[in-house]
């Protein structure tokens, strides 16, 4: 781990130096806050954004709220960032406005029957950002350990899902989880009880058991809705034949797994480790297989990975795959969860590069 964390803190990009420093070495270097801010992809979002701090497009689409907040927490801006702190308290004052767009009427639908809509997003935005006392987050945490609580309790896909028009549909009453519901819990950690954490080992053990899962709709009425289901089909590839951008998916998926601090007691997981450990052993730790594939690099709520400019230089490439190989190594063996109750809602700091 020291030789990778040395590359990446003489290679990286600034974002890559500061979150290195911050999650893995538990250091703050404010000093890489003025860089991060010229960053090109900071500066579109936050020169798409108003004096509220809001940006008036689809909260949901590539150019919203929902993009906007995972570029600045990946890139590693603070939640006192006064641009970021501003668009976090307009998105918790918007009440039920907020969602305007695509998401508006289904995003409803999918939080009332379980599969984790517009307040699961909202509340997984929060909690990325440190807002773990929020009444929301605390109110979608109990919703997400129900569903992985439900999940317990399947014993095959043919128990949940029914076939409607020749679309596979889940049944009416199933709860299932999504990428937001790893997300919230990911990045929350007042729930992590010895039972709360069963709970999830044995549900994303289901989840590997049952995998690949095919793509199931929500039904309403005759309407049927594609469920937040993005890096949640497939928790068993077969690592040598994945594609670049299956690795999307898995490094997406895994890292939020590690986090949750239960990725070593699945053995399929635990599995997929080992192979992650000996491709590194290939690079001398760090990991330089050849692969590319536009969801590292396009910004969306879903994808979006690569924290470096880009990859035409293979150290780019690098660093960021070892980045993201380190994250996972760090926190599957039991690296710190994230610190619990930390609501910033006041700009109670200057920040390098000003307001916007």
């Amino acid at each position: 781990m020291n030789r990778v964390v040395g590359f990446l803190l003489r290679e990286g990009c600034p974002s890559i130096k500061f979150r290195v420093k911050k999650e893995i070495l538990g250091e703050q270097d404010n000093q890489l806050h003025k860089e991060i801010f010229q960053d090109p992809l900071v500066q579109k979002f936050l020169k798409l954004q108003g004096k509220s701090g809001w940006i008036e497009e689809d909260f949901h689409g590539v150019r919203g709220v929902e993009t906007a907040c995972r570029v600045f927490s990946e890139k590693g801006l603070e939640p006192h960032f006064p641009p970021f702190s501003r668009m976090l308290i307009q998105l918790e004052s918007k009440g039920e406005t907020f969602d305007l767009g695509s998401l508006q009427r289904v995003g409803k639908i999918l939080d009332r029957k379980g599969f984790g809509g517009s307040q699961m997003i909202r509340a997984s935005i929060f909690a990325r950002a440190g807002w773990e006392n929020s009444d929301l987050v605390r109110e979608q945490i109990k919703k997400a350990l129900a569903c992985f609580a439900f999940v317990r309790g399947v014993n095959g896909i043919e128990e949940i899902t029914t076939l409607y028009k020749n679309r596979r549909v889940f049944v009416e009453g199933v709860m299932w989880p999504g990428i937001y519901h790893l997300r919230l819990l990911a990045f929350t950690s007042h729930w992590r009880t010895v039972k709360n954490l069963e709970i999830i080992r044995e549900g994303i053990k289901k989840m590997v058991e049952m995998s690949p899962l095919p793509w199931i709709n929500v039904r309403e009425k005759s309407q049927l809705i594609s469920p937040p289901g993005f890096a949640m089909q497939n928790f068993k590839p077969v690592m040598e034949e994945m594609k670049p951008g299956e690795w999307m998916l898995w490094f997406h998926r895994t890292e939020l797994i590690a986090r949750l601090g239960v990725a070593r007691e699945i053995n399929e997981i635990n599995d997929q480790l080992g192979y992650l450990k000996r491709v590194r052993q290939e690079g001398d730790g760090l990991f330089s297989r050849k692969m590319s594939h536009k969801n590292f690099f396009d910004w969306s709520p879903y994808t979006g990975l690569a924290l470096e400019r880009n990859w035409r230089s293979p150290v780019r490439r690098i660093s960021d795959l070892s980045f993201r190989s380190l994250l996972i190594e760090h926190f599957s063996e039991g690296g710190n969860p994230p610190e619990s109750g930390k609501i910033i809602k006041q700009n109670r700091e200057e920040f390098c590069g000003g307001s916007n």
